[in-house]
């Protein structure tokens, strides 16, 4: 039944993803899933290190994605969307990132400290709290972050350095090369990401990790320091959900407060629930199917409505969205590549 169910599902999944493709324009409907899958299976990496290594329940990571995204573009050059102030001064891109990356992991030190002593969720309530805090105060401080109409002309640091082969072949299908130079880059960084995280689940840090997952008071027993391990899962989690929130800024070309909005987090957990807890790249799986699901419920939108509005679209969108993931927790509650025992959390 398991494996019936499994080949039923990747059917549909193919079906679905040929008539996508069809109906799209192939080269389009390619990058647009490059560029979605790579940037919220880069978001879901960052939960899995969380939550299928070490059973950290963050709901927050919305705001992890913005510190880093913000932090980023506040030191190089960009404008501000409202007042229009201009700076033309700032760190190199590369260096930028860097410090977006240890932002992130900092604001994960922060809410870790008071809170990973405590039971599973307590962290789900602070991570939630953090977000929200993070999106009002970034819309409030007009004067850095430009407020509720963000900042924008910022892409040029990086796109500076797009070759000119990628320019050329956007130019020819009709795409924007911006958009192709981030889906690349955004699949790098996720080569790269697993890579570093292979070699980590394995070593004895990543054993013991999974150790605290499975029962705290034994690593405690042994000789451990359960808080510690904790904390550096989760500044890590953290730092790997900022750089996917960097990502995510640069494909759009400003950075607002409304980008980092709670159901962003929603996405993310869906896209890693539906790949698989604890698998290295079921994420990444997971927000192809996310992305699949979300296009098919936009093509179904617009046949049930003429000239659908944002809120018809969000709408329709949330209810198919919502029905399938129940039908699949049901079905494949592990996800495709998940074990069901890593669904399961010691939260004494």
């Amino acid at each position: 039944m398991k494996k019936l169910t499994n080949i039923l599902f990747f059917v549909i999944l193919i079906i679905s993803f040929i008539f996508l493709f069809n109906n799209s324009g192939g080269p389009r409907i390619f990058i647009n899933l490059m560029t979605f899958a790579g940037i919220y299976g880069l978001a879901a990496i960052g939960i899995n290190v969380h939550f299928g290594w070490t059973g950290l329940l963050n709901f927050g990571h919305a705001a992890f994605m913005g510190i880093g995204a913000y932090t980023t573009v506040l030191l190089i050059p960009h404008t501000l969307g409202r007042e229009g102030d201009v700076i033309t001064t700032g760190l190199p891109l590369s260096l930028a990132i860097i410090c977006g990356l240890l932002a992130s992991a900092l604001l994960g030190l922060l809410l870790g400290l008071p809170t990973l002593r405590l039971r599973g969720d307590y962290l789900a309530i602070v991570t939630i709290a953090a977000a929200e805090i993070f999106r009002l105060l970034v819309r409030d401080f007009e004067d850095l972050t430009g407020g509720v109409y963000g900042i924008i002309l910022f892409s040029d640091a990086l796109q500076d350095h797009r070759p000119e082969i990628i320019t050329e072949f956007s130019r020819t299908n009709g795409i924007p090369p911006a958009q192709v130079w981030v889906g690349l880059l955004t699949l790098l960084s996720i080569l790269i990401v697993l890579t570093i995280l292979s070699r980590l689940k394995r070593s004895p840090w990543g054993r013991a990790l999974r150790a605290v997952r499975e029962d705290e008071d034994a690593v405690r027993a042994l000789g451990k320091n359960a808080v510690w391990l904790k904390l550096q899962s989760f500044m890590l989690g953290a730092a790997i959900g900022g750089l996917s929130g960097i990502f995510l800024v640069f494909n759009y070309g400003t950075v607002q407060a409304s980008t980092f909005v709670p159901v962003l987090t929603f996405y993310v957990w869906a896209a890693l629930i539906l790949g698989g807890v604890g698998s290295l790249s079921g994420p990444v799986l997971g927000a192809v199917i996310f992305w699949v699901i979300i296009a098919g419920t936009d093509s179904i939108t617009r046949i049930l409505f003429e000239s659908p509005d944002g809120q018809q679209l969000a709408g329709v969108r949330f209810v198919i969205v919502g029905l399938l993931i129940m039908l699949f927790m049901i079905f494949r509650p592990s996800g495709i590549l998940g074990k069901k025992e890593e669904l399961l959390l010691d939260v004494k």
